[in-house]
């Protein structure tokens, strides 16, 4: 896919594959194109040549919602919590724009309805972070980080989700917090695909099985996580840092 900024070209010929069952890294320098990669997958940043699909499915030209409907959930950088309303308040949310509940399990009856995925009620999206059952009644804003974090992914997961994107999931967390989010990201690749873009290399590539380098807009490397992940000289070489 290309995407571009007004006259400024972004994304040159950006192609890649996330495989059910697996975690896959989306690496590179500030500015070398990822979160626009995700704005594009979403249809936040509408691609000018190029397709994506979704489990077969063509979703290019799609709305974010429908989009997310389709059983995409992302985490932004940031978390962008609702800091107003409760934890329960922002599951709610994230249900509500998958047709979550009752919606969620009805038949797919069109392109754009949901239905696919695994159905996300609040007892199973416990399982993967008890932290977050105490916190319901409470304002998101009054959470520390790390529980923050913990909320925006179960709000990503909320309803019908088969693809979840992660934008630096473990960005300012405590490192105690972060082997709690790794584990639970790690249990849930069982579950569904995960892409996520994450700074901290060897926590990413602890947990990726393939990864994709980005570089000034281009895909300059791909390939297992692994030898990345051991051999830092070829770290160097394929990512300049």
């Amino acid at each position: 896919m290309n995407t571009f900024y007004g006259k400024s070209h972004i994304l040159h010929d950006v192609g890649m594959e996330v495989r059910a069952g697996e975690v896959t890294a989306l690496l590179g320098r500030n500015g070398a194109g990822k979160s626009s990669t995700f704005k594009s997958i979403m249809g936040l940043a509408p691609t000018a040549s190029g397709t994506v699909r979704f489990d077969g499915k063509l979703i290019s030209g799609l709305t974010p919602e429908q989009i997310a409907r389709a059983g995409i959930g992302l985490v932004p950088q940031g978390r962008r919590l609702f800091p107003g309303l409760t934890v329960a308040e922002n599951l709610r949310l994230g249900g509500l724009s998958r047709g979550g509940g009752k919606a969620a399990r009805a038949p797919n009856t069109g392109g754009n309805a949901s239905g696919a995925g695994v159905h996300w009620d609040q007892e199973r999206i416990f399982s993967y972070f008890p932290r977050i059952r105490d916190k319901l009644g409470t304002n998101a804003d009054l959470l520390s980080g790390g529980e923050q974090q913990m909320v925006a992914i179960a709000r990503a997961l909320s309803g019908n989700v088969k693809l979840l994107m992660l934008d630096e999931p473990f960005e300012g967390l405590a490192p105690a917090v972060v082997e709690e989010v790794f584990k639970s990201l790690d249990q849930l690749r069982g579950e569904i695909a995960i892409l996520v873009i994450e700074h901290d290399l060897d926590l990413v590539l602890a947990l990726a099985d393939r990864a994709y380098v980005l570089d000034r807009g281009h895909v300059s490397h791909t390939g297992p996580a692994e030898p990345l992940l051991r051999d830092i000289e070829f770290r160097k070489q394929v990512l300049w840092m």
